[in-house]
C-alpha cells in the first residue's frame, strides 16, 4: 500500500514498529522450530529482520524480513518480504535528491503480518519437500 507525506503520521509509523516487532517475534519462533530440521539436513535456516536506515519516514529506510537458506556458506535460497520502505520521488521515479517538486512516499506491506510469516514458513517447507 503506497502512502504519501500527508499520510505518514504517528498512528502509522506505530503500525509499522508494531508491525517489525511482531515479525520479529515470528522469526525468532521460526529459527526454534526449524532449528533441528535444519541441522539433520546439514544447512542453516535463518529467519531475520533487518533495517536500513534510523527514522522510519526517512528516504531509505526500509524494513524487511528474510528467509535464507545456505549450506556450507553457499547460498542455497532466499525469500524476502519488504515491511516498509521510504523513499523520494519525482514523477514516480525513485530519486536521491531533494528536487522541487519531488516527495517522499512510502509502501507498507498490505498483508497482515501473521501472514507474511505464515507465507515464509510456507516458502521453506516447499523448498525442505523439495530436496
Amino acid at each position: 500500500m503506497r502512502l504519501e507525506l500527508h499520510e505518514l503520521t504517528r498512528t502509522m509509523k506505530g503500525n509499522i514498529m508494531e508491525a517489525e516487532r511482531e515479525l520479529g517475534k515470528w522469526c525468532d519462533k521460526l529459527n526454534l522450530k526449524y532449528q533441528e530440521i535444519a541441522a539433520a539436513k546439514s544447512l542453516d535456516i535463518k529467519f531475520q529482520l533487518s533495517r536500513e536506515g534510523y527514522d522510519t519516514f526517512s528516504p531509505y529506510y526500509c524494513s524487511e524480513v528474510t528467509l535464507d537458506v545456505t549450506s556450507k556458506d553457499n547460498i542455497l535460497d532466499t525469500h524476502r518480504i519488504v515491511i516498509w520502505e521510504c523513499q523520494r520521488v519525482f514523477f514516480g521515479v525513485p530519486t536521491k535528491w531533494n528536487i522541487p517538486g519531488s516527495k517522499i512516499v512510502g509502501d507498507l506491506m498490505d498483508q497482515p503480518y501473521e501472514n507474511a510469516a505464515l507465507e515464509l514458513e510456507g516458502h521453506l517447507e516447499a523448498y525442505l519437500q523439495k530436496m
